[in-house]
């Protein structure tokens, strides 16, 4: 760390041109004594990263930035926010603590947080910040988490870890082997020291994957931020021997959409068929990722499309359905000429579901238009292709 950077008149300029051309910055060159340009840069740079995502950290005089790709990859504050409200009590550690921003909020929730982060740069960095945030129950340690495990003969309540999901030459991984640390081969390190942990997953990974590698797994977490699911989290309680419960949660800012069930109840529900009613409804991304697909059908009394089609239909106007409604308007069968008639050269929000074509090419087809208040789905409906023609209905 350069702690030249925190200086006020250092502050002033990286806030000053927050918004500027960096290029033109760069020709400039530094305007301080003992500060390279290329250091100015990173500042303002990893800053404007956290205009949206990190807001707490982007206000305060002080904070110091990492490089913008560790603002890239971290959780954003209102993730980090959520997750922390799963779990609280007297001591937690978080083992891949990066930036600190999940640190941060389980500061809220327990008395001591322990902050282990390998980058030795990045943990005096996430230190600093701590104490500007005045998260003053947090204690850093520049060192590896596994190895502050092995090390240590302390016992905490909950141990949190997100391996890594890129390797080497930064590409993207999404098998749990393929993280780092592979979080199956330290199981047993992990409840010598907690009987809980918390681990995050790619939300990429498949639900019944990560339940057969892992073990004791009493709940999973999915959220998901405006229907874009940011976290999958597993979480572990030594010695469970129960079913899995599911915790699905959307939130967005018309409020939240909640769904809870355990998996025996989804391996035994029965979904009904039929073709499109008076509405339709979309679940959410994260009950998407929760494969409920059957329980869907039965717990709200709606009708499925489709065996493979995860969209319901019913007479009835559901108010508590956790996804989107729309009142449907048409049903027509997927005949190009016909279809050209009905639907040509409209201004639609096109969506596919279990529908052989890609959306560009259909747009393409039909001369469609992106935008309004009309939504047309291709979808799958008793074997039939079909568009179904709605708008989004007002709850």
């Amino acid at each position: 760390m350069n702690k030249i950077l925190l200086n006020s008149a250092v502050q002033e300029f990286i806030n000053k041109h927050i918004n500027s051309n960096i290029q033109e910055l760069v020709l400039r060159g530094s305007p301080f004594e003992g500060l390279d340009i290329k250091e100015l840069i990173e500042q303002i740079e990893a800053k404007k990263k956290c205009v949206l995502k990190l807001k707490t950290w982007f206000d305060p005089p002080g904070i110091y930035y990492p490089n913008k790709l560790n603002i890239e990859q971290t959780s954003s504050e209102t993730a980090a926010k959520i997750k922390s409200g799963f779990i609280q009590g007297e001591s937690m550690v978080d083992l891949t603590g990066g930036f600190g921003v999940d640190s941060y909020y389980f500061s809220k929730q327990f008395k001591t947080v322990v902050h282990c982060e390998v980058n030795t740069k990045l943990a005096g960095i996430a230190a600093n910040n701590f104490k500007v945030l005045g998260a003053n129950n947090i204690i850093t340690h520049a060192k590896d988490g596994i190895e502050f495990l092995k090390s240590c003969s302390d016992s905490f309540d909950w141990i949190y870890i997100d391996p890594s999901r890129r390797d080497a030459q930064k590409n993207k991984k999404f098998l749990i082997e393929d993280c780092s640390p592979n979080v199956i081969t330290y199981q047993d390190l992990f409840f010598k020291h907690a009987n809980n942990i918390l681990i995050k997953m790619s939300p990429m990974l498949d639900i019944s994957v990560g339940l057969a590698a892992l073990k004791q797994v009493k709940t999973v977490h999915i959220v998901a931020v405006k229907n874009e699911v940011k976290e999958l989290l597993f979480h572990q309680e030594k010695d469970f021997d129960g079913k899995t419960t599911i915790h699905t949660l959307n939130t967005h800012p018309n409020g939240d959409e909640r769904f809870s069930f355990e998996m025996l109840a989804e391996e035994t529900a029965n979904a009904s068929y039929n073709t499109p009613k008076q509405y339709l409804y979309e679940p959410n991304a994260a009950l998407m990722k929760s494969g409920a697909f059957q329980l869907i059908s039965e717990y709200f009394e709606v009708d499925k499309l489709d065996l493979h089609t995860h969209l319901y239909t019913s007479d009835k106007k559901l108010t508590n359905f956790p996804g989107k409604t729309y009142a449907i308007s048409n049903v027509f069968p997927y005949q190009k000429k016909p279809l050209k008639k009905s639907i040509g050269s409209l201004k639609a929000n096109v969506k596919t579901r279990n529908f052989s074509e890609k959306i560009q090419a259909i747009k393409s087809l039909f001369k469609l238009s992106d935008g309004g208040d009309l939504y047309l789905f291709f979808t799958s409906s008793n074997g039939k292709k079909i568009v179904i023609e709605c708008r989004l209905d007002s709850v």
